[in-house]
């Protein structure tokens, strides 16, 4: 049982040999999963199920889990303090990915 919404299905059209709309009589259901996509299928939390603050300016949530991998790069060099681009620039605040 999911607890996506029914749809109620007016008409449902398809492409034809000829590459026009044309009207099916019986209906298609896809999926993401259909074209290959990877789709989660647990039940998640809500954002207001979590758990709040105790007070205000208290930050007594528990600990979340992060993973240290990440398909993600920096956005800025890591440099030290001093360091300078051959131009002469400071370097820590050149982007990576820049114009």
């Amino acid at each position: 049982m999911s607890n996506r919404p029914e749809i109620e299905i007016q008409q449902q059209t398809a492409f034809g040999d000829d590459g026009q709309l044309e009207v099916t009589e019986t209906s298609v259901e896809t999926s993401l999963e259909d074209f290959g996509a990877d789709v989660d299928h647990r039940d998640r939390d809500s954002r207001l199920d979590r758990p709040e603050a105790s007070e205000f300016g208290v930050d007594d949530r528990p600990e979340v889990e992060q993973s240290s991998e990440s398909d993600q790069s920096n956005l800025f060099a890591d440099t030290t303090e001093d360091q300078q681009t051959l131009a002469g620039d400071d370097a820590s605040d050149r982007c990576l990915f820049g114009d």
